[in-house]
């Protein structure tokens, strides 16, 4: 395993310090007497009203230091709905941007598209915070360009008017990914899964993203929403490309 670069580690610690401090100053005004409730709701280790007391920073500081860097991000998410702040946004908005899967994503995206596929992925990736719309409507944009870029390689047709599920279920013929071209049932299921997730990002593009008017009551889109679109697209996209990339070599 190759090691980790010392800059990398460095920032890994940054962003969890961060998430810290800002947990801490977030929690503070909760009063003493409820600060145990409190913190074990949003995924602290119980404690006793008598520690609360003593110091609020420390019992609260004490229990992150234990956590896992996903573990204080949940707590960090948790506190952030019920007792939002500006650092403290700022703080998850830096972890969730900073995530490993990101860079790997990007790697394999860049090698195979830098000038189209990659940099609708990046764009995905800086609206994922901001813009919950935009980002929806990018992940599917990213599917579908990494499908068509399939396909023309493939020397398959397609429309432009074909949309996303039909695009998949070509550019998976092409790479032998249609769950019935397997025999295997955990195949067959593990590929109609994959299939489902792509026709699901269609749908929840279609319900929440910007690409359509609205009516009078729309559903809205979400930063959580935004991070599902553009995570299952990037996982899918990569899925493709590693898979494409295998059969030429």
């Amino acid at each position: 395993m190759p090691a980790i670069p010392h800059e990398n580690v460095a920032m890994e610690m940054s962003v969890v310090a961060a998430l810290r401090t800002a947990i801490v100053e977030a929690l503070y005004p909760v009063s003493a007497n409820l600060l145990a409730d409190v913190g074990e709701a949003v995924g602290l280790a119980p404690g006793t009203r008598d520690e609360a007391f003593s110091s609020k920073q420390r019992y609260v500081s004490r229990r992150l230091v234990k956590l896992a860097r996903e573990e204080v991000l949940r707590v960090a998410q948790r506190v952030l709905d019920e007792y939002p702040t500006e650092d403290l946004e700022r703080a998850v908005r830096r972890a969730t941007q900073s995530q490993p899967a990101d860079s790997m994503i990007s790697t394999s995206l860049a090698s195979f598209d830098e000038s189209e596929v990659h940099t609708v992925w990046q764009r995905a990736l800086s609206r994922r915070e901001t813009d919950a719309e935009g980002a929806i409507t990018l992940a599917r944009t990213l599917l579908e360009a990494v499908c068509k870029h399939i396909l023309e390689g493939s020397g398959k047709a397609y429309s432009e008017k074909d949309e996303l599920p039909k695009l998949y279920r070509s550019a998976a013929e092409c790479l032998n990914l249609a769950p019935d071209q397997h025999t295997e049932d955990i195949f067959k299921r593990i590929l109609g899964g994959c299939q489902t997730v792509v026709e699901g990002l269609g749908a929840i593009r279609n319900k929440l993203s910007d690409a359509h008017g609205k009516g009078p009551r729309p559903a809205r889109a979400t930063a959580r929403h935004a991070a599902l679109a553009v995570n299952l697209a990037g996982t899918m996209a990569t899925f493709l490309v590693e898979t494409w990339n295998q059969r030429r070599d």
